[in-house]
């Protein structure tokens, strides 16, 4: 068990002003068997009216609407997760992390990676091995693929990030009927957003992260989960305005003592 203290901010600017901004927010993180969250403040700027509500995967989201001229977009989230990776998490099974998806279909470079899978019995264990395959054949590379590439896509070039790290080992387990789902959060440190899969097995949920090649634990802070990346964007919007958009994110993960 630990006390993680998080802080993600993002920050959106646009070369002119814009209006008529809707937004759908995934930025809180959930409430699960693994994790307690305690404290969560969520802050949006320009001030707008937030409805919240929760999608079909039990994420939480926040919609809001800026009708006002404004040239920037921001919003920061901040609290305390109590995790705890050895309670189980044996939540029911939606059938559909069973099938692929178009960012997780493969249709050809799985051979290395099944063929390993084989020589295990267990589906973690063949998940685990996969993952480590993953991890010594594939690049990490920032700004090599964008949120829209396939895992087809990254496993040809052989570069990407942790959101092409899961995607692939999505499609690999899919492939092998070991149900599996995408999972977005932090970890532990200072960066970027993260993401890793869930694998259902042994009758519940467990977390690997195959761009670290280890086995989720009390460091990781879970904000969503879905198919894949698509079903947990952070934020998604539409506006009036002809401009251009820089984005800033921030996040920050420390330990604390436990009270």
């Amino acid at each position: 068990m630990r006390k993680l203290r998080f802080l993600y901010e993002m920050q959106l600017d646009f070369s002119g002003n814009v209006e008529g901004h809707s937004f759908v927010l995934r930025c809180l993180p959930k409430e699960t068997i693994t994790q307690h969250i305690k404290n969560l403040s969520c802050s949006i700027s320009p001030l707008s009216s937030i409805t919240k509500t929760r999608d079909a995967f039990g994420n939480a989201m926040c919609f809001g609407f800026i009708a006002e001229p404004h040239d920037y977009f921001s919003f920061r989230v901040s609290g305390i997760a109590i995790t705890n990776s050895e309670n189980i998490d044996n939540g029911e099974l939606n059938p559909i992390f069973r099938y692929p998806t178009w960012q997780t279909t493969l249709t050809h470079g799985m051979e290395p990676y099944l063929a390993l899978a084989e020589q295990q019995r267990d589906p973690v264990q063949k998940a685990l091995r996969m993952s480590s395959e993953l991890y010594h054949r594939f690049i990490y590379k920032p700004q090599s693929t964008t949120t829209r590439t396939t895992a087809q896509q990254a496993l040809d070039q052989g570069t990407g990030v942790c959101q092409d790290y899961t995607h692939i080992m999505l499609a690999l387990c899919r492939q092998l009927q070991i149900p599996a789902r995408y999972v977005a959060g932090f970890m532990i440190g200072e960066g970027a957003t993260h993401a890793w899969l869930e694998v259902y097995a042994r009758g519940h949920w467990i977390g690997i992260d195959p761009t670290n090649n280890r086995v989720v634990d009390d460091m990781y802070v879970k904000m969503s989960e879905g198919r894949d990346a698509s079903d947990c964007i952070v934020d998604k919007g539409v506006f009036f305005g002809n401009v251009k958009q820089k984005q800033q994110v921030f996040v920050k993960v420390t330990q604390e003592p436990l009270d």
